[in-house]
């Protein structure tokens, strides 16, 4: 997929509509008027709502004063926690995406490109590597530090709640590290899942210290030095149609992983079966007409 094959690709991240690509190839303007800018290097900006909610325009803020200080204060931090081995554990994360050559993949929160590499070795050669950030600086880094070499590369800025791709586009879908400060975190997990083709994977990771450590001193002071290692796994947050979901702890089990896979629609239960054997009516829907709450 080259540049102009992704622009063509790339919908209203609000209602799924299709976008006008300008002739220049500089704008993408939507049903509704609202026009998107491609940047002299290529990268789109698909940011919506085009002003952020606060909490977004803050992350969004922080990231871009911190970009070329990042890299080091974020392996500092995995050093804390355990000594934990950085680069193994990317891996492992990476992994869980279960990604082949030939396969197109989607970042969200790519950063300065650390996991973003990882994802381009597993699509090589061949394959495509989506990366989005909500941050310029951090997202721009990225682009000058990845190898585009045997894999197409493609790069937008964007907001993880409001995704500009139509539903199925993608084999696998990753974000680390930031979705405990997004504004409509249910709406993200939902535009991550929707975006990922039946059958394929969504790995979504970010700070959480595992319930079993909260009290121990050490933990305590980090609980205490970071309120967002007290967030908690956001298990309630997660579509209906997925299956084999899996928790991971990871980084000194200070950090969780998700995993699960995308399924064509969501599971249900059969409360009309009738229980085999029996010389009467009885299945889940009686049983409840019967339970006192």
């Amino acid at each position: 997929m080259d540049h102009k094959e992704f622009l063509k690709s790339l919908v209203c991240p609000l209602t799924g509509g299709t976008l006008t690509i300008a002739e220049d190839g500089k704008t993408l303007t939507s049903e509704d008027g609202v026009v998107y800018d491609v940047n002299e290097n290529g990268i789109v900006n698909m940011l919506y709502p085009k002003e952020l909610l606060p909490g977004d325009a803050r992350e969004q803020y922080l990231y871009d004063q911190a970009f070329l200080r990042y890299d080091k204060g974020v392996s500092w931090v995995f050093e804390t926690l355990n000594h934990s081995d950085e680069a193994a554990t990317r891996e492992f994360m990476i992994d869980l995406m279960e990604l082949k050559p030939g396969m197109k993949a989607l970042e969200v929160g790519a950063g300065t490109g650390k996991d973003s590499a990882l994802i381009l070795n597993r699509v090589r050669p061949g394959g495509t590597a989506v990366l989005s950030d909500l941050s310029p600086n951090m997202l721009k880094l990225a682009q000058d530090k990845l190898s585009a070499d045997d894999v197409n590369v493609h790069y937008f800025l964007g907001n993880g709640s409001y995704l500009p791709f139509a539903d199925d586009t993608f084999d696998a879908v990753f974000h680390f590290g930031g979705i405990n400060t997004f504004s409509e975190r249910k709406r993200a997990f939902d535009e991550l899942t929707r975006v990922v083709k039946p059958g394929g994977k969504v790995v979504v990771g970010d700070e959480s210290v595992a319930p079993w450590l909260r009290n121990t001193p050490t933990y305590a002071t980090l609980l205490k030095a970071n309120p967002l290692f007290r967030a908690e796994v956001p298990i309630e947050d997660v579509p209906a149609n997925v299956e084999d979901l899996k928790l991971h702890y990871i980084f000194g089990n200070a950090f969780y992983v998700l995993e699960y896979r995308v399924t064509a629609k969501a599971p249900e239960v059969d409360i009309d079966l009738p229980i085999p054997g029996k010389d009467f009516v009885d299945n889940w829907r009686l049983r409840a007409e019967k339970a006192v709450d």
